[in-house]
């Protein structure tokens, strides 16, 4: 029958962008979909069964996960979690850290929204650091370099950001809706292809972790993979920032710091410093 060949060709693609790619079964159903197009049962069934035979590297692969992808982010996202960052984690960071520059990890960074705000609240600060961003999807790594984003009404890349914060931008030359990150900014920031089923970047050892609204996407064994990646990534005195309905289930490593933001935690120091 079509439908049962589609709906057995559907698990076995989903289950293989669960252990490929981290994200949950449910999740990619409606978007795989989607993609798959309004081509007969029978079709559809052939190109998902296509997909799943298709090395990771291959066009069709990468347009699949591409069109599974969230990008949804923005400048400040949860600034009230941001704000208890700022105003009580960094300055101990910083006292503890001595000179040499904080090594940040922003993973899962989509359109680099949440990595130029942690540059900004680091330069803020008064910190020197080096921000490492990476993000599955080329696409969203390449807008993200390019560090130009829009102003527009509604659901746009500023619509949380206070006044503020526009120091660390300048408009683009003939764009009047387009604004782009301050070079001395953007200099800071390194972006990267990253695939968090993956070992962490080789030799990164992080003093903060962003993994903010990502794990949420994730089945149970892409989130048991994606918590490992990070603890690799991570040593005690990690701190580890997560997003407001998000918590790890796999690993027992990191703790709260305060009460009043329970995804803001760390890897507690020997003594429990």
């Amino acid at each position: 029958m079509p439908a049962d060949h589609l709906s057995e060709a559907l698990a076995r693609l989903t289950a293989l962008v669960e252990q490929r790619c981290g994200l949950g079964r449910e999740i990619q159903r409606a978007r795989l979909l989607a993609f798959l197009g309004t081509a007969p049962a029978i079709e559809q069934a052939m190109l998902a069964d296509r997909l799943t035979h298709a090395d990771a590297e291959t066009p069709g692969w990468t347009s699949l996960v591409e069109s599974l992808l969230v990008h949804e982010t923005y400048f400040y996202r949860h600034p009230d979690q941001l704000a208890v960052f700022a105003r009580e984690i960094l300055p101990e960071i910083t006292r503890t850290h001595g000179a040499a520059p904080l090594q940040i990890w922003c993973a899962g960074c989509a359109t680099g929204e949440e990595a130029y705000t942690l540059a900004f609240l680091l330069r803020d600060a008064g910190c020197a650091a080096r921000v490492l961003a990476t993000d599955l999807s080329p696409e969203s790594i390449a807008v993200a370099r390019a560090a130009r984003y829009r102003r527009s009404l509604g659901l746009g890349s500023f619509r949380e950001m206070p006044p503020a914060a526009w120091r660390h931008f300048e408009p683009v030359a003939g764009e009047g809706d387009a604004f782009s990150v301050a070079p001395g900014i953007r200099g800071t920031v390194e972006f990267a292809v990253h695939n968090l089923m993956r070992p962490h970047p080789p030799g990164f050892a992080a003093d903060v972790i962003s993994c903010r609204n990502t794990l949420l996407y994730f089945g149970e064994s892409g989130c048991r993979q994606a918590e490992a990646t990070l603890v690799a990534a991570a040593r005690p005195g990690t701190i580890l920032l997560l997003g407001p309905a998000e918590r790890l289930r796999h690993t027992d490593v990191f703790v709260p710091m305060t009460r009043s933001n329970p995804q803001i935690l760390h890897w507690p120091r020997a003594g429990g410093g």
